[in-house]
């Protein structure tokens, strides 16, 4: 069983595409799980569904609305830098995620094979290796730490998705968007992959 996560929307973005792709994958197979755009809340809920499920793996995703991409990203830092507050009005500065943590974690999902396998399919995607200093990294190191402080070797990481073309039609601004239906099959390859390595 694989542990997927999204958000809900926060601050300007008044819909986020994560949670409705969470919403979709769900199954027998996919647990999902639409995370609240709370640092506090966020991980306090990631801790609990990690310790209840034991997963066999997590996906986590997150909204990067700057290109018509998919960002499989491989590294999390330890650090919150948050530009806006967060849905709970909280807003750290140069604040570690984990005092007692590493400084960063890199992701033990296979990226490489994901990237090649959306490309294989006509699907935009790359490796990038800065999650920010947002929820979005926040979720990747504290889904990481979670892990390895539970001694589990779990496969995890985070995908970046854009908006939905849909989302972006409704929109006052022109901004980079993929059909859902886009996103949604990249999501679902992203999981085969990762299913198919788990089982290697």
């Amino acid at each position: 069983m694989i542990l997927l996560t999204g958000f809900e929307s926060w601050g300007d973005v008044s819909s986020n595409p994560t949670s409705e792709l969470v919403k979709r994958l769900a199954s027998d197979d996919v647990v999902g799980e639409v995370l609240p755009v709370s640092f506090r809340r966020a991980g306090e809920r990631l801790e609990e569904l990690i310790r209840e499920l034991r997963p066999e793996a997590v996906l986590n995703l997150g909204l990067a609305p700057e290109r018509p991409v998919i960002r499989v990203e491989r590294v999390a830092i330890n650090l919150i830098d948050a530009r806006i507050p967060d849905n709970d009005g909280e807003q750290p500065v140069d604040v570690p995620i984990d005092p007692n943590g590493p400084p960063c974690y890199f992701s033990t999902l296979p990226t490489r094979e994901v990237v090649e396998a959306l490309r294989g399919e006509g699907i935009p995607a790359f490796l990038s290796y800065s999650a920010g200093t947002y929820l979005c990294n926040y979720v990747m190191y504290k889904t990481l730490r979670t892990l390895d402080v539970m001694g589990l070797r779990t496969p995890a990481g985070f995908i970046h998705v854009p908006y939905s073309s849909e989302m972006a039609s409704k929109m006052d601004k022109p901004v980079p968007s993929l059909p859902l239906s886009t996103l949604e099959r990249a999501v679902r390859i992203a999981l085969d992959v990762i299913t198919s390595s788990s089982q290697a």
